[in-house]
């Protein structure tokens, strides 16, 4: 089996850009394909977004609700709104409340087992403050270098 690493590409696979950096590919039936452990991968976007330091994407929002298998509906009553708002939320309508999105942040947090550590470091990374002084700047695309990490394909 031919195998390669990449020096970036664009993956789109979880719904939103992502730009992964020295990415092992291998070629299967003559197509070159990630080889990565795409569940590690998405433990990992979700820590990456947790700690994005600019508003959540709409298609992001939308792959946390996924990755935590909540309905519209579920994920409206976790964070207090209605199944219409997360709607707008994950088609870009309208912005999210910065306090309610630190507080979903916080939610993968308590969901991914994190240390207080990282509880921590979320309080003085990310402020509402913050997040409304760059709500314009929320399509930064995120990125991943993957090299010798733990995300190749077993």
């Amino acid at each position: 089996m031919k195998e390669k690493k990449t020096e970036t590409i664009i993956y789109e696979g979880l719904g939103f850009p992502i730009k992964l950096i020295k990415c092992p590919m291998k070629k299967v039936f003559g197509e070159w394909v990630l080889n990565v452990n795409l569940a590690k991968l998405q433990i990992d976007m979700l820590k990456e977004l947790v700690h994005k330091p600019v508003p959540l994407t709409g298609a992001e929002l939308r792959f946390i609700r996924k990755f935590l298998e909540l309905s519209t509906s579920a994920f409206g009553k976790l964070v207090g709104v209605s199944h219409p708002a997360v709607l707008k939320w994950e088609k870009e309508q309208v912005h999210i409340n910065p306090a309610t999105e630190i507080y979903i942040r916080l939610y993968v947090l308590q969901h991914l087992h994190a240390k207080d550590k990282e509880f921590r470091n979320l309080y003085k990374q990310i402020s509402i403050e913050s997040l409304i002084k760059h709500k314009n700047d929320k399509h930064i695309p995120l990125s991943i270098k993957l090299g010798n990490n733990s995300l190749l394909a077993v």
